[in-house]
């Protein structure tokens, strides 16, 4: 099976003289939600709420046109354009729960084929990731789209690591996007999917696995999985490139 690699969303954080939008994201019970990626559709550029809900992007030279756009798991996609966004009275931004409607699942007595999807080379002389020291690579959000035709569970994530130290705790997050368009944008789970890497130790033959079998997480089609990191940590953690490599 031919998989198709990206890389999805790439987000920076920049804080010099240009047009700065900045605000905070709070669910419909007025609760700061952290860890939501707000980015303009098509642009290298963006952010990731922090633990008080406070986000800030800038906008400089960007066409006023186009899409800001904020997605957290569990919630629907909020979507404005930036020119009618500015217009606001302020740049908070509120997300709606997201209802699922929940499909009866047919159990047959068909034997189960558990298979791994994806890419499974851990070595390549091109990476990507996250480093304490380079604040641009903290807010980066990489993804991996895998085809598929057949209705399957998800049930673990695996995400290989070509190198890494892990000197202070990190949190990466992971999505599940719809794979119809041609990049990362609708996310299909509600569950808040994340890792907390501790030390080393947690690291097992260079991969990181998250186990969401009770998630019931099904797909139909091709999907996108995407992974990243919501903390300041101290270390680092590198990607083969041959897995996510696409700009958007």
């Amino acid at each position: 099976m031919k998989n198709l690699i990206f890389l999805c969303l790439f987000f920076t954080y920049t804080c010099f003289s240009s047009q700065i939008i900045s605000g905070k994201v709070y669910d419909q019970e007025n609760k700061y939600l952290e860890g939501v990626t707000i980015g303009i559709i098509g642009e290298n550029m963006g952010g990731i709420s922090n633990e008080t809900g406070e986000y800030f992007i800038n906008i400089n030279n960007i066409d006023k046109g186009k899409t800001l756009i904020a997605y957290f798991p569990g919630f629907e996609t909020f979507k404005i354009k930036i020119e009618d966004f500015l217009n606001l009275s302020n740049q908070n931004i509120v997300l709606k729960e997201k209802i699922v409607d929940i499909k009866e699942v047919v159990i047959t007595p068909n034997k189960i084929i558990k298979k791994n999807l994806g890419v499974r080379t851990k070595s390549n002389k091109k990476y990507c990731g996250y480093n304490s020291k380079n604040n641009k690579e903290l807010y980066n959000e990489y993804a991996i789209k895998i085809k598929n035709k057949k209705h399957i569970k998800i049930e673990k994530i695996n995400l290989n690591l070509s190198f890494y130290k892990i000197e202070s705790p990190i949190k990466l997050v992971f999505d599940i996007y719809d794979g119809k368009k041609e990049f990362p944008e609708e996310s299909i789970v509600t569950d808040y999917l994340s890792k907390d890497i501790n030390s080393n130790a947690d690291i097992y033959n260079n991969i990181v696995s998250l186990d969401i079998s009770d998630k019931n997480i099904w797909v139909d089609d091709d999907f996108f999985v995407s992974v990243r990191a919501v903390n300041d940590f101290k270390g680092y953690c590198k990607l083969p490139r041959k897995q996510y490599g696409l700009k958007v």
